[in-house]
């Protein structure tokens, strides 16, 4: 019994744990692994809202292009037609024409304007152009104001293209919302 109490006391002995360097070693190693995790989570908090801004812009980009669709498709006459500028004739649903929201259509005039500070507005007037009513904006951070194209020309458009395209953060990320339509219920421009 004696023999094997000296047995285990010396196998005991020999198993001493862990040695200084050891102990040193896996302690740079976890405080490295712990400084990536921290770097890679303050770089995600960081450009998070970056992103979410970006993200909604391109959301408003495509609603506003399929409110352009719908307005085109429904439109007769085109007004203006330039490559930052247009002006068309069609049904939108208000009380009056640049008022409050209504459940029945009424025809307006509508004008999209693009500046070269890449933000687009629509305002709506009657008709004949008067009594305009406030100018808002429908979509912002564009690369340029060109953003209407026309087929088969501007001066007698058939089918007109509205093509959003946001600039990307380092050169190679740009991001293009597209769509267009042709009008259906064409008459001659005025």
């Amino acid at each position: 019994m004696r023999r094997l109490g000296e047995r285990l006391l010396r196998r005991l002995a020999r198993e001493g744990g862990f040695t200084l360097p050891e102990l040193l070693m896996a302690l740079v190693l976890g405080l490295f692994i712990v400084s990536v995790a921290t770097t890679v989570f303050v770089t995600a908090v960081k450009t998070q809202p970056g992103l979410t801004t970006r993200s909604n812009a391109i959301q408003q980009a495509r609603f506003t292009a399929e409110r352009i669709v719908r307005e085109i498709r429904q439109g007769s006459t085109v007004y203006t037609a330039t490559a930052t500028q247009l002006s068309l004739l069609t049904y939108v649903h208000s009380a009056t024409c640049g008022g409050s929201p209504s459940s029945t259509a009424i025809q307006c005039r509508v004008t999209y304007s693009c500046d070269t500070s890449g933000t687009c507005t629509r305002v709506e007037a009657k008709p004949d152009g008067t009594s305009p009513g406030a100018a808002y904006t429908v979509v912002s951070g564009l690369s340029s104001g060109n953003v209407f194209t026309y087929s088969p020309s501007s001066t007698s458009p058939t089918s007109i293209t509205a093509t959003f395209v946001f600039p990307g953060r380092n050169g190679s990320d740009a991001i293009t919302v597209s769509d267009g339509a042709a009008l259906q219920n064409r008459t001659t421009t005025p």
